[in-house]
């Protein structure tokens, strides 16, 4: 089972494919409307939520970087984890 998610703005588009041995045999597709482009933080219904837009805004104000290139990659993921953990979605666990 193969399942591949889209977002197009406020829509999640949802693709489930059952294949056997590259013959798909069963498909179904659902979509759902969840208004993440634009939500904030505190419109967010539950941690997923919080953490999409968190991430989102992460991006946004980060343009700069490249996925491309190893630095900015993991600048950038420094950015995102330290938002995480200043937004009390992650913690530092042991000390």
């Amino acid at each position: 089972m193969k399942v591949q998610k889209i977002r197009k703005g406020k829509v999640l588009k949802t693709i489930i494919t059952e294949d056997n041995h590259g013959s798909v045999h069963r498909s179904a597709e659902y979509s759902e409307i969840d208004n993440l482009d634009t939500k904030t933080v505190e419109e967010a219904v539950d941690n997923y939520e919080k953490t999409f837009v968190a991430i989102r805004n992460i991006l946004e104000a980060n343009e700069q970087f490249s996925c491309d290139d190893e630095t900015d990659r993991l600048s950038l993921t420094q950015c995102i984890a330290d938002a995480l953990r200043k937004s009390c979605l992650i913690r530092k666990e042991g000390s």
